[in-house]
């Protein structure tokens, strides 16, 4: 283990010290080793009082600012380790470790050539990262190569290597990495953190929080374990644990701006956008250049009837990534606002344009299109709003000319990723299937890839090995869109039980998603379980507001099912209020206003032009 290795290094300079700082070094080499950091700098603190020149007790300390992350403060404690006599090789990994925390990555590799041969492990681990920084993943690749050749059992080594493979989305290989960091050691605390990231990737959030709780117990004031909770609790709906761990890191940090900005998106997912924005503007511009900020701050905006300000904060956003729908929504959203039903159109039919356009997009842009007169393109929208379909996991749509260089040339993965997407988009399945078998033998532990497969599968008929596909992706990221795929291929399948096991299981990791909870209301449905579906789509009316057509018309069937007239009315009047053009609503309003002899003239017009439509 690394601190193992450099904590026997450190002893042969122990000597140095002549024993004036005994007790106080020891006490800080013993809390280094546990993860105790900060005891470890403070003993060190008073060591160095004793004795300025103690080399042992400064390399520690240079060692326990770069675990806290405090390059200048470490390069500081290497400075004077060198000016009291350690030669420059010995220090060299540290040094450019420091460099690196710095921001200077070019600099950190510089340094790091010429290291001991002791410390070459870590010196190849920082210039890995280095690499990463600078963005040259083949360089990176290849020094943890080397790092591991060298330094097999380090435990910070593997977390490195976990980190770059999670972001190469070679997951298996990621997961490989940090579990081998947790064996080498159980204490590791960046490692507990990390593997909790990935189980809640993996398997989902609350298989996630026993990593995050034993991070915690073994340091207490670790911020980042206690942000990751909050982070999995909030979304797991426990708001109260979710406050204490907040709290908690105000209390550790004087005022966090994660924290902050993790209080104002829940501020604003209680509709309190006042309090929100005061909250968001306590984070002080820390999340203004994010992407999640920008919705959140737009989200709020938005919430406190700023449209303009909402589409000035997200707009930019919606520009530079053309593939981020939330952006485009709450843009759209913003511009239907402001009455620019042109922009509303602009925005939203490119999502239009995927097969897995949101049944919100496709209402919004449908009412933009009444408004503008577009009657027949109108109809085709709204229709399509009450029966979304799933669609392979795509980045961006390719346009003809981008189809044809890829379909000719190839290009990286992601390049062929998009380039399958397109395939299946355009009927071509049997091509797809191809393509994207082959990224997946060269990439088994992407799941990405094991999605794309099941799509052309799918696309082929063949929905046992969709589902056989979506399984192995599944067991890599169990994440909202490859549940919801290998449910409908089990299905498809003839394999009902299963599919039903599989949305229980996702459910009970992930109780707000709302596909599920819709998949969920639906089967009460179908079941004849008005009151169960009846208070999922209440609570998930609660939480999305009355501007849902789809969730409103089923709120209505399921009133209309548990014989209360009277409030199925009310929701389907405003259902159809939303999406007028949609035949779906139409026929929902049109049958009560029949039935219940509220108006059976309009009803039944309603009734007539529905099956028209």
């Amino acid at each position: 283990m690394r601190r193992s290795v450099a904590l026997l290094c450190l002893l042969l300079l122990a000597g140095c010290s002549a024993g004036a700082t005994g007790n106080a070094y020891e006490r800080g080499r013993t809390a280094f080793a546990a993860g105790d950091l900060r005891t470890a700098r403070v003993e060190l603190m008073n060591a160095l009082q004793s004795n300025p020149d103690d080399r042992a007790a400064r390399l520690l300390q240079a060692q326990v600012q770069l675990a806290l992350g405090d390059g200048v403060a470490a390069e500081a404690e290497v400075t004077r380790a060198r000016q009291s006599g350690v030669a420059a090789a010995e220090t060299r990994h540290l040094m450019a470790h420091a460099r690196l925390l710095q921001g200077d990555a070019t600099g950190a590799l510089e340094e790091a050539v010429g290291a001991a041969p002791q410390h070459r492990a870590y010196a190849a681990r920082i210039r890995a990262k280095s690499f990463v920084t600078l963005g040259n993943a083949n360089e990176a690749g290849m020094e943890f190569d080397r790092a591991i050749s060298l330094g097999p059992d380090d435990a910070a080594l593997w977390v490195d290597v976990a980190r770059f493979r999670r972001g190469r989305s070679n997951l298996a290989g990621a997961i490989e990495a940090i579990d081998r960091a947790v064996t080498l050691q159980p204490g590791n605390i960046d490692a507990l953190i990390l593997r909790g990231e990935l189980t809640r990737t993996q398997y989902g959030l609350a298989a996630a929080l026993p990593w995050f709780d034993r991070a915690i117990e073994a340091d207490g004031g670790n911020v980042s374990a206690r942000l990751e909770r909050a982070i999995t609790y909030g979304d797991l709906g426990r708001m109260a644990d979710m406050l204490a761990d907040i709290r908690e890191v105000h209390r550790l940090t004087g005022g966090h701006p994660t924290a902050y900005y993790l209080q104002a998106a829940l501020a604003a997912r209680a509709n309190n956008f006042v309090l929100a924005r005061a909250l968001f503007d306590r984070t002080r511009g820390a999340f203004d250049g994010v992407p999640a900020g920008q919705l959140l701050a737009g989200s709020i905006a938005l919430g406190n009837g700023d449209a303009e300000q909402a589409a000035r904060r997200v707009g930019p956003l919606a520009d530079r990534q053309p593939g981020n729908m939330k952006a485009k929504r709450l843009l759209a959203s913003a511009q239907w606002q402001l009455g620019n039903f042109d922009a509303v159109i602009i925005t939203l039919s490119p999502v239009a344009a995927r097969p897995d356009a949101d049944s919100y997009s496709l209402s919004l842009l449908g009412r933009a299109l009444l408004r503008k007169g577009d009657t027949g393109a109108a109809a085709s929208i709204l229709a399509r709003a009450s029966r979304p379909q799933l669609a392979a996991p795509s980045a961006n749509p390719l346009s003809d000319e981008e189809f044809a260089a890829l379909r000719s040339n190839g290009g990286d993965d992601q390049s062929q990723i998009r380039l399958v997407s397109a395939l299946l988009a355009r009927g071509l399945a049997s091509e797809a299937l191809e393509r994207a078998q082959r990224l997946q033998n060269a990439s088994p532990g992407a799941p990405q890839v094991h999605m794309l497969v099941g799509d052309a599968l799918g696309a082929l008929g063949d929905h046992a090995g969709a589902a056989e596909n979506y399984r192995r992706a599944a067991n890599l990221a169990f994440s909202e869109a490859v549940a919801l795929r290998l449910i409908a291929s089990l299905e498809r399948a003839g394999q009902s039980s299963a599919a039903d096991q599989v949305l229980g299981l996702f459910l009970q990791q992930n109780p707000r998603s709302v596909p599920a909870l819709l998949l969920v209301a639906g089967r009460s449905m179908q079941a004849g379980e008005w009151a169960r579906a009846i208070d999922i789509y209440e609570s998930l009316r609660a939480r999305i507001g009355n501007n849902d057509a789809t969730i409103l018309n089923n709120l209505a069937w399921a009133y209309a099912g548990a014989e209360d007239h009277r409030r199925a009315l009310v929701y389907a009047r405003r259902a159809y209020a939303l999406d007028p053009g949609n035949p779906v609503t139409a026929d929902t309003f049109g049958w009560l206003l029949f039935t219940t002899r509220t108006d059976r003239v309009r009803g039944l017009a309603l009734l007539v032009g529905a099956q028209r439509g």
